[in-house]
């Protein structure tokens, strides 16, 4: 089985769609969301930090995931979830790239805008908060479109280099 890689113009397309689906949903969460969803969501934060320090990349994706999509069905926006739901499908093989190294001990990590945005009701802040979540994990993900796309000669050119490199 092989997956198709992704543009970058793709990548960047799809990015900017879920700012615009994905901020609105958080929207219309921070509105109906409950105060027990506000507090299980912190501990899934919790539990993502502790899974990012041990390099625990399943565990980092299930919980981002789940930790999303709480927030999406609170939205009560059924259609506006589906599209999200599309979106996710299409960018899943490269999450499973991202390099954790750079984040895994942030402790400005944009999910923690999220909560306080949803926690004070605030609408505009959360939308504000989810594209800038979208963007900061964007750095990353970017960086493995680039590598994905790059022609295969160029990747064993680098290869060959590298272990000349090496050799000195």
């Amino acid at each position: 089985m092989m997956v198709p890689v992704l543009s970058v113009a793709r990548f960047r397309e799809i990015r900017d769609i879920r700012i615009e689906l994905e901020g609105r949903a958080a929207e219309a969460a921070a509105n109906n969301i409950s105060s027990h969803d506000v507090v299980a969501l912190g501990k899934m934060q919790e539990q993502l930090m502790l899974a990012r320090r041990q390099r625990d990349v399943q565990t980092v994706l299930s919980i981002n995931e789940e930790f999303h999509f709480r927030i999406y069905r609170s939205s009560d926006l059924p259609v506006v979830c589906g599209l999200i739901e599309s979106l996710w499908v299409q960018m899943g093989p490269l999450l499973t790239l991202n390099d954790f190294s750079e984040s895994a001990t942030a402790k400005d990590h944009p999910h923690r805008s999220i909560l306080a945005s949803l926690a004070e009701r605030d609408g505009a802040g959360a939308r504000r908060a989810l594209a800038n979540d979208i963007l900061w994990a964007s750095r990353y993900l970017e960086k493995a479109v680039v590598r994905l796309n790059q022609p295969a000669e160029n990747k064993s050119k680098k290869r060959s280099s590298t272990s000349t490199l090496g050799a000195s």
